[in-house]
């Protein structure tokens, strides 16, 4: 730094621009410059970074204490299988089948729908997460050719999941939906020879979570299998 830097001489004012003049032209030579970036102190972030290891400390005290005491912890996106098939073979009808699906699917992927697809024709059946009243689901009745659209394959017996396509009914069915996700879930359920359904989800704008696709395809297929039965039983008493 130069003799004058402080001399007395020199009023304060052009004293305090010396300074800062010098120490910019310093921070410029290494690299920095502090008119132009802002860098959080050392010990504000090490300050941070002890804050942050004592919670993981308590979270992780907290959590010898559960198993310690054998509380079991569930977290979203766990299926108790053994829970849903109970819960499938106690329904009495096939809306509470298609309840009980729509559920179980949501606590994976948020929103669903499922459709029930005869003659070329998908019908609103049930959803969850959606904010569909009853009314607006009966209101759902849209050409087969919907899969074609936003899937771009035939869609007949695996399951897709990706970014939908915006061609035919497709910006008409996410009109209903309130707006267009980046990836959605479809899932085949066949339920009689003339009668299948289509799981329809998706986690709103945001992409879907992970999950296992093979789970949530046995659920289905369980689900289905019941309300074949209840259809058949039902059948056979009006027989």
């Amino acid at each position: 730094m130069s003799a004058d830097r402080f001399d007395e001489k020199t009023r304060p004012y052009d004293n305090y621009l010396k300074v800062v003049r010098e120490e910019i032209q310093i921070c410029k030579g290494t690299g920095y410059d502090r008119e132009k970036t802002a860098v959080v102190p050392l010990s504000e972030i090490a300050r941070r970074e002890e804050e942050r290891l004592r919670a993981l400390q308590a979270q992780e005290e907290e959590r010898t204490r559960e198993v310690e005491r054998g509380a079991p912890r569930k977290l979203r996106g766990e299926i108790p299988i053994g829970e849903i098939l109970d819960v499938l073979r106690a329904a009495a009808t096939v809306e509470e089948v298609a309840g009980v699906l729509a559920e179980m699917v949501a606590n994976v992927v948020p929103r669903v729908l499922l459709f029930w697809e005869r003659g070329g024709t998908l019908y609103g059946f049930a959803s969850s997460g959606m904010g569909l009243s009853e009314v607006r689901l009966l209101t759902i009745e849209i050409p087969r050719r919907l899969l074609w659209d936003l899937t771009g394959t035939a869609f007949d017996l695996d399951s897709f999941r990706g970014a939908p396509q915006l061609v035919g009914q497709a910006p008409e069915f996410f009109e209903i939906l309130g707006g267009v996700p980046p990836e959605i879930l479809l899932i085949p359920v066949q339920v009689t020879s003339l009668d299948r359904w289509v799981l329809y989800a998706d986690a709103g704008s945001e992409t879907l979570p992970s999950f296992e696709m093979r789970l949530l395809e046995v659920i289905a297929s369980r689900a289905g299998a019941r309300a074949d039965l209840l259809l058949e039983r039902a059948a056979g008493r009006s027989i």
